[in-house]
């Protein structure tokens, strides 16, 4: 939850552009089955200053609505011809907005290996009161002018240099980019009534940089230390590049979880003859023995969760000593565990739950189970597995004297996150 007085922003994420130097929409490359858009959007989404995302599309981009229905926070939108029409659009949608943050960030699609220590550098500098802020990188290889043209009078024509620059008084710019929002959008409005009035005119209404234009209309920009891992994916060899780094940059860690509970009579106080597996009520002739709601599933699923972050079990977050606790739904401790997935940075790959019992039947309703699993943490239904079976009528369950669940998790998790 963001506290009432924080700073915070809305985003941009620009993954409207032609790749006309790749060949092809960089923006919708997959990596290990995500496009980059998404994976840049992943990268930013959960950090906590960052409210609603604006991702701008270009027109002939399928769009997956489901994907954007199930988080309230994420919007769309067509981009324009150039990069400033593609921003200008996303402008006016977030003019539209009901709810809207003091501050707009504007996000390069190529550039998706945000770093949050980046975003935590930029709002630094904007509690300290400055109203833009860049991330940068200094200048590493000497910088030099050239021009191309032939010398009078010589035979020497083609690319020379014409001058050599400081590069000690020289960053690289990257994104994102911090404004005030009333400045940024004052420059977009700014250049683009210029353009109304004077006829679009090369690169002065279309900058590859949104800094410039706040620059241009007197704004000072302060710069903070970017991340090598930003860097923009212009060309083939920083795409494979970018796959080298994600590669590195992610660990898969799976675990496991159990659970079991018994059966008991109903009483005259249960108004209800049913019981809760993976978050669906089902028709029982016994009741669950048990401190909160009794799922099973979704107690193995969120101890296989915790497992994966090495953070203990569903014991330790939520003792059953505490009354607190008592006859709790369990989504509270499922929508727990996926927030603490989600402060992670890390990605669901597979949840599998296997309920073991002899009754009820699981079979007739596990397309409703594996339905609300997904609902619950948001995710699709082919990253959801339930599965049933019996213990040969061997053992507790097997004597029907209760059920039990194994579950796995599978998760994609940051190493700069451990």
């Amino acid at each position: 939850m963001k506290q009432k007085n924080e700073i915070t922003f809305d985003l941009i994420l620009l993954a409207a552009g032609k790749g006309e130097r790749m060949g092809f929409e960089k923006q919708f490359a997959p990596i290990n089955g995500q496009p980059i858009w998404q994976i840049a959007l992943e990268q930013i989404r959960h950090y906590p200053a960052c409210n609603t995302i604006i991702v701008v599309f270009p027109k002939t981009a399928p769009i997956d609505q489901a994907f954007f229905d199930k988080n309230s926070a994420l919007r769309w939108v067509y981009g324009g011809a150039s990069r400033s029409d593609s921003v200008w659009n996303a402008l006016q949608y977030y003019n539209s907005l009901t709810a809207k943050s003091p501050y707009i960030a504007i996000h390069d699609a190529a550039r998706p290996m945000l770093d949050h220590a980046v975003l935590d550098r930029m709002m630094d500098k904007i509690r300290e009161g400055e109203k833009a802020v860049i991330p940068t990188l200094n200048a590493s290889d000497t910088i030099k002018k050239y021009s191309q043209k032939t010398y009078s009078g010589t035979k020497h024509s083609g690319r020379h240099i014409t001058k050599t620059l400081n590069r000690d008084e020289l960053v690289l710019a990257q994104t994102p980019q911090l404004f005030e929002a009333d400045i940024i959008q004052t420059s977009y409005r700014t250049i683009f009534a210029k353009q109304t009035e004077n006829g679009r005119n090369g690169d002065e209404y279309n900058p590859s940089d949104d800094s410039s234009l706040v620059e241009a209309n007197g704004t000072k920009v302060a710069i903070v230390t970017g991340s090598p891992n930003l860097r923009k994916i212009t060309v083939k060899e920083d795409f494979d590049y970018l796959k080298h780094l994600l590669a590195h940059h992610f660990e898969t860690r799976t675990a496991t979880g159990y659970d079991v509970h018994k059966f008991r009579s109903w009483t005259a106080n249960d108004t209800s003859h049913h019981i809760k597996i993976c978050g669906v009520e089902v028709e029982h002739g016994y009741g669950i023995d048990a401190h909160s709601d009794g799922d099973v599933g979704i107690h193995a699923l969120c101890d296989a969760i915790f497992g994966c972050l090495a953070d203990g079990d569903i014991g330790t977050h939520f003792p059953p000593s505490d009354d607190k606790w008592k006859d709790a739904d369990s989504e509270l401790f499922l929508n727990y565990a996926m927030q603490k997935i989600q402060n992670a940075g890390a990605k669901i790959i597979l949840l599998d739950v296997t309920i073991i019992c002899e009754m009820p039947k699981i079979g007739p309703e596990r397309q409703r189970m594996k339905n609300r699993l997904a609902e619950m943490c948001n995710l699709p239904m082919n990253r959801i597995s339930i599965k049933a079976t019996t213990s040969e009528k061997l053992g507790f369950t097997g004597r029907k004297e209760g059920l039990s669940a194994f579950a796995t998790a599978t998760i994609s998790l940051p190493l700069s996150q451990e």
